[in-house]
């Protein structure tokens, strides 16, 4: 899939679970990070429950039972392995998945067929945001470690450093994640910047290779 659907679908899924009565919004939050840590290459999600706690200040049991309703309401597919982190897939419940578009017709069928209305005044701009109801603590990340904002394409490079290193990466990741929540993110930033180098691969691999033996 090429990286413009799979940011379509993958909105497409958000949206579509933020209009569901019967998620709470605390399973939303969850859903929307772990639909952020999708990687388009493995199409799945790694992220430790540790990890995602800590970004949007909540307790591990908190996450535990929304990724458990998201799993029981058919919309994440979760993969379990003893001494690994879960493995995320979205998914949608039967019937649920928006149809393909009208032949000739690029359609969202996510979004309403009445068009928004332009404020009254002047200025006739409107600024879009798909998570309006999220706390800004939420949307801008933790910063620290010079990570400042949040890095939005991540997983970009997650894919850019399993193509150019191996397979054996993913199990690296998820065993960083569990060690330090921003060692992935680093990784990334640097292949970014063009500075990421075998001798950076090396060191986190060594470290994964010392927890694993510890």
């Amino acid at each position: 899939m090429d990286e413009r659907a799979f940011k379509r679908n993958k909105m497409q899924w958000v949206n579509a679970l933020s209009n569901e009565c019967e998620i709470r919004p605390t399973t939303f939050r969850i859903a929307y990070l772990i639909a952020d840590h999708q990687n388009r290459t493995v199409g799945f999600a790694w992220p430790s429950l540790a990890s995602l706690a800590n970004k949007i200040c909540m307790t591990t049991k908190s996450v535990h039972r929304a990724v458990d309703q998201l799993e029981e309401t058919g919309w994440l597919e979760v993969e379990r392995k003893a001494n690994c982190t879960n493995r995320y897939r979205l998914r949608w419940p039967p019937g649920r998945k928006p149809g393909p578009a009208l032949a000739g017709r690029k359609v969202d069928r996510n979004v309403p067929i009445e068009r928004q209305r332009s404020p009254s005044g002047s200025d006739a701009s409107v600024g879009r945001t798909y998570l309006s109801k999220q706390p800004k603590t939420f949307l801008i990340g933790l910063g620290g470690e010079g990570l400042g904002e949040r890095f939005k394409d991540r997983g970009k490079y997650e894919a850019q450093i399993v193509s150019d290193y191996g397979p054996d990466m993913v199990g690296v990741f998820e065993e960083l994640d569990r060690i330090d929540a921003t060692a992935v993110e680093q990784l990334c930033r640097k292949a970014k910047s063009g500075s990421l180098t075998p001798l950076d691969i090396s060191a986190a691999r060594l470290s994964v290779a010392k927890t694993r033996g510890s």
